[in-house]
């Protein structure tokens, strides 16, 4: 295995601090000033013995402003779903042989400026580790433990085996529009961390402005905020040197501001207690620099998501269309949930549950039934779901002389049409009745399907649930029907079971990168 040049600790820029003297410094709040006075008995030397002066007071010192200061045990800010409600969370996970990648993080719903630059970084990232350790990247399931989650949770740690990528995700602020998520990258060689990159991200979705915490301040201002962070070093007694940032490169400094959490009143970085000149540590202090001195070298970005965050708004999610989540299935471990036959009474409801759990879903729709239910068709192309033709009345395709074939799905074709305005772009065969000749003539790729829960048996709903979920892999189409009251009550488990294993939910276009197969083409799941 080749070890990363940036997990190579380069000679140390200042000394870390004694354990005895770490101790004693679990929280220092830097300098302080003298305790309140308050004297109520002085006697005046012209007064008479047991003469009674009227009291008098000195009013108390104001208390010290804050300072710089080292908190050894600072716990960084971690939101959930009720703080920073309607993220997305995203798992790319890939096991093989002495090589375990597994990068969590969580994007706006839709598309966002934040999410789009983190799916490209993550894309990138993971598929350069994997090349560096001679394998392609492939994504995987049932590798992650807690599998895709909720965005950005704490999930337990894989086993270190051989070579691995580790992204672990923390949201650290969310506010108005103003959202914060902070990201740890390490490299390991067994249990050993070869290198940890720190680096917090901020977004606003009003200006669309997007930056990591090294964009918090102006260009040129860095000299004087490591000041403040090397004030408080000095008062913590963990700095030796006049100026211990010295050393550290341009990419160096870069690294250290890169993590800046902002709070309310303090900026809160974690600086290297032993640092190389390009910034890397494994261990790190977090200094609190206040607002107020900080403030003056804070680019108009970093004085917006201060504001913000200070104001305590509530935060503000993007909204969008349950299917508007961007999905690459070349970097995620895909599958699709697909329903036939409807729309039917039970579509409605089935609609709100995949909104609320947003997971995209496929449709094959029946002509007849658009025909009489035009709301939930229209329903489900305004939540970004895919619609597909399931022919007009549902026969045995086989069965029947050209022309009849042709009428069935063109028929749908201009229902569909007719209703919501989209086009249906492929057919599902009834039954999954299909030959060369009813392909020929069909126009439209043909998506079958590779898991099939028989649910017009109507199994038991842990059958039902196995059936969806052990039956999986990457690139699985799965065959329900909303026709089925127990099918639609089984779906957010199916939907959790799919989750946990690692798997992340798509359309089936979606699945061929937005591009089906030409038409006639006979496909039983997505690429692997």
């Amino acid at each position: 295995m080749r070890r990363s040049r940036r997990g190579e600790l380069r000679p140390a820029v200042f000394a870390v601090a004694t354990l005895a003297t770490m101790a004693a410094l679990i929280t220092v709040t830097g300098c302080s000033g003298a305790p309140p006075v308050t004297d109520t008995g002085l006697e005046s030397p012209d007064a008479s013995p047991g003469a009674t002066e009227p009291e008098q007071r000195v009013d108390p010192l104001p208390p010290p402003l804050p300072q710089p200061r080292v908190d050894v045990g600072y716990r960084m800010p971690r939101l959930g779903p009720d703080e920073a409600p309607g993220l997305v969370p995203r798992l790319a996970a890939m096991a093989a042989p002495e090589l375990t990648v597994v990068a969590r993080w969580a994007t706006p719903a839709g598309s966002s400026v934040l999410g789009d630059a983190l799916d490209a970084r993550f894309a990138s990232a993971v598929r350069s580790y994997a090349e560096e350790h001679g394998a392609a990247w492939s994504p995987g399931v049932d590798v992650a433990p807690g599998g895709v989650g909720a965005p950005c949770a704490r999930q337990p740690l894989t086993e270190p085996v051989g070579a691995s990528l580790t992204v672990d995700c923390g949201i650290v602020a969310a506010a108005g529009t103003v959202l914060g998520e902070r990201l740890i990258v390490v490299r390991r060689e067994g249990a050993i961390a070869t290198a940890i990159d720190r680096s917090t991200w901020y977004a606003d979705a009003s200006t669309g402005e997007l930056g990591d915490g090294a964009a918090l301040y102006h260009p040129g201002a860095e000299p004087r905020v490591l000041a403040l962070f090397a004030e408080a070093l000095r008062s913590a007694g963990l700095a030796g040197v006049a100026d211990p940032f010295a050393g550290l490169t341009a990419e160096g400094v870069r690294a250290v501001l890169a993590d800046t959490i902002v709070t309310a009143d303090d900026l809160v970085v974690p600086v290297p207690l032993t640092s190389a000149a390009d910034g890397q540590a494994r261990h790190v202090i977090s200094v609190l620099v206040p607002v107020r001195l900080v403030r003056p070298f804070l680019s108009g970005f970093g004085a917006a998501v201060h504001a913000a965050i200070a104001s305590g708004a509530p935060f503000e999610p993007p909204s969008a269309p349950t299917g508007d989540d961007r999905v690459d299935c070349t970097l995620v471990a895909c599958v699709s949930i697909t329903f036939d036959d409807g729309p039917t009474s039970l579509t409605d409801g089935l609609i709100d549950t995949l909104r609320e759990l947003r997971a995209p879903a496929t449709f094959f729709v029946q002509g007849g039934a658009v025909d009489r239910r035009p709301d939930e068709a229209r329903r489900l192309v305004d939540e970004g779901h895919e619609l597909g033709n399931h022919t007009w009345s549902h026969p045995y395709l086989t069965k029947l002389p050209d022309p009849e074939v042709q009428a069935e799905i063109q028929r749908t074709q201009e229902a569909v049409h007719a209703a919501v305005g989209v086009w249906p772009r492929s057919l599902r065969p009834p039954y999954g009745d299909i030959d060369q000749r009813v392909r020929d003539l069909a126009g439209l790729p043909v998506i079958v399907w590779d898991v099939d829960t028989n649910d017009w048996q109507r199994p038991d709903r842990a059958t039902l649930i196995e059936r969806a979920v052990t039956g999986a892999s990457r690139g699985s189409i799965v065959l329900m029907h909303d026709t089925h009251d127990s099918t639609v009550d089984a779906v957010p488990d199916i939907i959790a079971g799919l989750r946990d294993r690692g798997f992340t939910l798509a359309t089936v276009s979606e699945q061929f990168g937005g591009a089906l197969p030409g038409p006639g083409e006979l496909v039983s799941h997505g690429p692997r």
